[in-house]
């Protein structure tokens, strides 16, 4: 009964609860009983940022699971210690932790058990960059809660997948994802899980669509519910996603307070990984204003977390931003350097969509190789799905930059524009801006070859097949594989259509 308080926020009464389940479990002598409350109550504190008390009722918990050979609370209690020691960075440690759950469960048939630690593994795993290995074990962990119904597990392990797949650009399918968590937490009363899907789709909503003051309201019922049921991780990790909003809207000193008070929370409770993750941002902040060498300290923090905790992702970004100083400076030598190490770190994790923005980078830094960097762009964007308004600047880019005058691909690269603005637009605020700037990219290339009026334009467009997306998407591509030739960064076979 205390946990499904707790899952519907009444913390205190939970503890409460627990408590005097102590009390009488100890006036009995039920040691098990004892085991299996010290265990949920620690669960319940980590939320609440007391990872020492978490870990010293895990460690009793353990304990008295070993005395008395209960081997399956011993499996839940290092399952669960895992978890925390993850967060803290000690990444081997915890799967080792996770290996010995896992072996118990198996041993002892408790399917649900070992669909929970694949579950956890699987988090991690993609955190180090492994994410077909992650998927495998979040698969495994899928099927096992479909077939013992049980829902609550089933929406922890969808909302990790979306995350995932989200990452890897391939939108709508993390969308979908994210609404059926929204049913499943809703019809089980799960605030924590609502607020938790909330704040991903905010950030979905965000960067796909641009509608910031929808993100805001999302972010806005997602804090509330964390400071009502007092998962203080959670509501940092809501003011940090805040805050990134909110300085798109230009309010710096709101911002920069935002993500104080996440880091310092982030810094009690001992989450190195979201600590590197609000430095990262808060570093961001200082390059806008101007305050280059705060800049570099902060992604030197940030990149020195990322590298003691395998998250290959995060280093890839931070090595971008890092590059992006470096350029600022004049030291062209090291934007490179750092690009590059950022783009084959992305292609590690096959983190398809940070990766086109990555090479762009690269693409406009790089003299002698930009040409192919940016072919290369293009060619994810034909198979990946990247935020529209950074896919067209993209486009100008590539034109503008590389492609010279009356060269076909300057046809090819506008339509493509206008054909992207045509059926990846819905919703999107800028989409009239964004036309505009496609059609400049497609009339200046009909001028180039002399067309001057609508009615030959109109004529030109149709003799081109510049109509016809079966015959201009794939010459495209074939021209974009012509630049780049045997100077591939990631490999072809593993990227595929909407990814």
């Amino acid at each position: 009964m205390a946990l499904v308080i707790a899952q519907q926020g009444d913390i205190p009464r939970a503890i409460a609860l627990w408590e005097q389940n102590l009390e009488i479990f100890e006036q009995i002598g039920d040691v098990k009983g004892k085991a299996n409350t010290l265990n949920n109550m620690a669960t319940v504190i980590i939320d609440q940022g007391d990872i020492a008390r978490a870990i010293a009722l895990y460690d009793q918990s353990l304990e008295i699971s070993e005395q008395i050979g209960d081997i399956q609370g011993k499996a839940v209690t290092l399952n669960n210690m895992a978890q925390v020691i993850a967060q803290q960075g000690d990444i081997p440690r915890a799967i080792a932790l996770w290996e010995q759950s896992l072996e118990i469960f198996e041993q002892i048939g408790d399917v649900q058990g070992k669909a929970t630690t694949l579950s956890n593994m699987g988090q991690v795993i993609s955190q180090q960059g492994d994410i077909p290995r992650a998927i495998a074990l979040w698969e495994q962990s899928l099927e096992i809660f479909e077939q013992i119904g049980d829902i609550q597990g089933k929406a922890a392990i969808v909302g990790c997948m979306a995350q995932v797949i989200f990452q890897q650009a391939d939108i709508a399918r993390a969308i979908a994802l994210w609404e059926q968590n929204m049913e499943i937490f809703e019809q089980i009363g799960d605030v924590k899980g609502k607020a938790a899907t909330l704040n991903n789709m905010a950030q979905v909503i965000i960067a796909q669509q641009g509608d910031i003051p929808r993100a805001i309201a999302l972010y806005e019922q997602s804090l509330e519910i964390k400071e009502q049921i007092g998962d203080v991780k959670g509501k940092a990790i809501t003011l940090n996603n805040m805050a990134e909003v909110i300085v798109q809207q230009g309010d710096i000193p709101r911002a920069i307070a935002l993500w104080e008070q996440s880091l310092e929370i982030f810094e009690q409770i001992g989450d190195v990984q979201n600590k590197a993750t609000t430095l990262s941002n808060m570093g961001w902040v200082s390059d806008q204003q101007g305050d280059i060498a705060r800049a570099i300290a902060l992604y030197e923090q940030c990149l020195e977390i990322k590298e003691q905790i395998g998250d290959v992702q995060g280093k890839a970004t931070t090595l971008n931003n890092m590059a992006s100083l470096a350029g600022k400076t004049g030291d062209k030598a090291r934007q490179l350097e750092l690009n590059l190490q950022a783009a084959l770190a992305l292609v590690q994790v096959r983190a398809y969509a940070h990766l086109v923005t990555v090479l762009g980078n690269l693409g406009v830094a790089d003299k002698s190789n930009g040409l192919v960097y940016l072919a290369q762009a293009i060619w994810l964007t034909l198979r990946i799905q990247t935020p529209l308004a950074n896919t067209i600047q993209l486009i100008r880019v590539f034109l503008y930059n590389a492609v010279p005058k009356n060269d076909e691909l300057e046809v090819l690269l506008g339509t493509t524009a206008m054909f992207f603005c045509n059926y990846q637009s819905e919703g999107h605020p800028q989409l009239e801006e964004l036309q505009e700037r496609s059609f400049e990219m497609i009339s200046g290339a009909a001028s180039a070859q002399g067309i001057e009026t609508q009615e030959a334009f109109d004529n030109w467009f149709v003799q081109q097949r510049l109509n016809d997306p079966e015959y201009f998407l794939p010459r495209l591509n074939q021209r974009l594989e012509e630049i780049v030739g045997d100077r591939w960064l990631f490999d072809r076979s593993q990227v595929s259509m909407g990814e």
